[in-house]
């Protein structure tokens, strides 16, 4: 498999299913600025939410290859793995698939993931075991806590204003080498006076 970060800005994502599997695949994408189509002939309370929010469409219906024929992303997330498997050989090579019901017949699956600020964790096992996955994203977390959060927001806005500026290549390798100190994932103090002093070098 791949790794790949996606961008699902405003891009058309059609669910098929309606229940708490469809709805925990629903969420992140959401988060993601996804645009979020459900067809099934019945929702849970959740997706229902969901869509009295006005935060997916939803149809309240059989699935039928029109439904998805223009999405950009497909996630088959039904109770039947007959249309599971139809929806998925009715699908463009063009098109991401995601099959619930059995990873290997979609051309993607969706690793167990967690978000910290501009901190995305994933973790796959290739299929081999979602539990552990599960686990090893746990790890993770408990080792890069909420505290990464402000340190990389410190990191992005720095590294952007560097990136942007006309300052020399070589001043700008080594104001980029130096954010790699341990000092500043740390010790807040030690950002704001590093951007007190990236201000003072790019008025100058």
């Amino acid at each position: 498999m791949y790794p790949i970060m996606l961008d699902m800005n405003n891009k058309l994502c059609v669910v098929i299913g309606g229940g708490k599997i469809a709805y925990r695949k629903v969420v992140p994408l959401l988060k993601a600025g996804a645009n979020i189509h459900i067809v099934s002939p019945e929702i849970c309370d959740e997706i229902n939410k969901l869509w009295t929010e006005q935060k997916v469409k939803v149809y309240l219906k059989e699935v039928e290859k029109a439904d998805y024929e223009h999405a950009f992303m497909i996630i088959a997330a039904t109770n039947s793995k007959e249309i599971n498997e139809q929806i998925y050989k009715n699908s463009s090579e063009n098109q991401l698939v995601n099959i619930v019901s059995d990873q290997e017949m979609g051309n993607f699956h969706i690793p167990a993931s967690a978000v910290r600020g501009r901190l995305v964790i994933s973790v796959s096992t290739g299929g081999a075991s979602p539990t552990l996955a599960k686990k090893i994203r746990n790890d993770l977390l408990e080792q890069f806590d909420e505290s990464y959060e402000g340190y990389l927001d410190f990191l992005w806005e720095a590294r952007k204003k560097i990136k942007n500026s006309i300052l020399s290549q070589t001043m700008k390798s080594n104001l980029l080498n130096e954010l790699g100190e341990e000092k500043y994932k740390d010790f807040e103090f030690e950002r704001n006076r590093f951007m007190a002093r990236l201000n003072d070098i790019l008025v100058d």
